[in-house]
């Protein structure tokens, strides 16, 4: 918080059109009592403040100039994250000002937290830093049965920067049982396997890295199908092109072998939004060209239909691990069906009815 009264109290009299010595007549104090004023060297007391407002006809809130910040919760904790992100050292006195403030709200506890550790990455003084997160991120978890508002955090979130926080220090052992104590729908497991390979606990690792990679091929395909879909929706289709081939490109090193696996299945998915754009591209004949291979793999696919993810490249695991895709037990040839007609593009469904004839 901060105030521009000397700044306002020459910018008043200016507008007024006095000098500094006529102003100091006006309320019987010297030149230099207002040079002072103006230079911020001084303070009017609060009568004179009073009388200065009244002159100038403006409200003391004018006059002082205060520039009152939103601390309530949800501002307080983002003005943190922003004071963080823009690596603002003066926010570590924020965050603590802020603790005395709410000391019983995870967000800003969190905050606090994420601060120091991010601190403790950039300045010198690691050890105190990552001391400092520590105690906070335990706090906020020791506050989370209390309830947070903020959807962003929970139990996953603390944990994990907890267990982070613990590894900077050098406690691997501990860190690693933090993960693997809180590793719900396996959201630890690409960084529990990234650890333990680490220590060359290579066969523990490949485990939690399989599982990680099968995981993390789900979200990929539902961030660069939604990311197709946005670029179609919005005619944007080179774009579209581009995120699909990409994406294509992308799981094509996850075949293991020339028989039919879900890659395949995942393939006349995208081979539908391709079809799609490079039509809208005015290019036809290449729309129909996709949709011939759409249908080839589809029924490659439909021949030894394999949902396993243990089945694929880079996945060491023995037990089966079942995959699934938005279209459900369809086989692929009903798959693209139904994803042309939710493309509603009826040219699109023309040429691929002429293809099956």
């Amino acid at each position: 918080m901060k105030s521009d009264l000397g700044k306002n109290i020459r910018q008043f009299r200016k507008d007024k059109g006095l000098t500094q010595e006529q102003l100091a007549e006006v309320f019987d104090v010297t030149v230099g009592a207002v040079h002072k004023w103006e230079a911020g060297l001084s303070t009017p007391d609060i009568s004179s403040l009073m009388e200065l407002a009244d002159f100038f006809d403006i409200s003391m809130d004018t006059l002082l100039g205060f520039d009152l910040r939103d601390n309530r919760v949800k501002e307080l904790a983002k003005r943190l994250r922003n004071m963080t992100d823009r690596k603002e050292k003066d926010g570590l006195l924020e965050a603590e000002k802020a603790l005395l403030k709410y000391p019983h709200s995870i967000e800003v506890v969190h905050e606090a937290a994420y601060m120091y550790q991010a601190f403790a990455m950039t300045f010198q003084e690691k050890e105190k830093y990552y001391k400092r997160a520590k105690e906070l991120y335990e706090l906020a978890i020791r506050l989370l049965p209390s309830g947070c508002s903020d959807p962003w955090i929970n139990d996953t979130v603390l944990y994990g920067g907890l267990a982070s926080t613990i590894l900077a220090m050098g406690d691997v052992e501990e860190a690693v049982k933090i993960l693997k104590a809180h590793n719900a729908g396996g959201a630890f497991n690409a960084t529990i396997g990234n650890i333990l390979a680490g220590q060359k606990d290579t066969k523990e690792a490949d485990v939690f890295l399989s599982y990680g990679l099968i995981i993390q091929l789900g979200r990929f395909m539902n961030l660069t199908v939604g990311k197709a879909l946005y670029y179609l929706n919005t005619k944007q289709y080179q774009e579209a092109k581009d995120v699909i081939l990409w994406a294509m490109d992308t799981v094509s090193h996850l075949r293991k072998e020339d028989t039919p696996c879900y890659i395949d299945k995942l393939d006349c998915t995208m081979f539908c939004g391709l079809a799609m754009a490079e039509l809208k591209l005015q290019h036809k004949a290449e729309a129909k060209k996709i949709l011939q291979k759409a249908k080839e793999k589809a029924e490659f696919f439909d021949t030894a239909p394999d949902y396993d993810g243990k089945n694929l490249r880079f996945v060491s695991i023995t037990e089966k691990c079942e995959l699934y895709d938005m279209t459900g037990d369809k086989t692929a040839m009903e798959s693209i069906g139904d994803i042309l007609s939710q493309l509603e593009d009826t040219e699109l469904q023309s040429i691929w009815k002429s293809i099956n004839k």
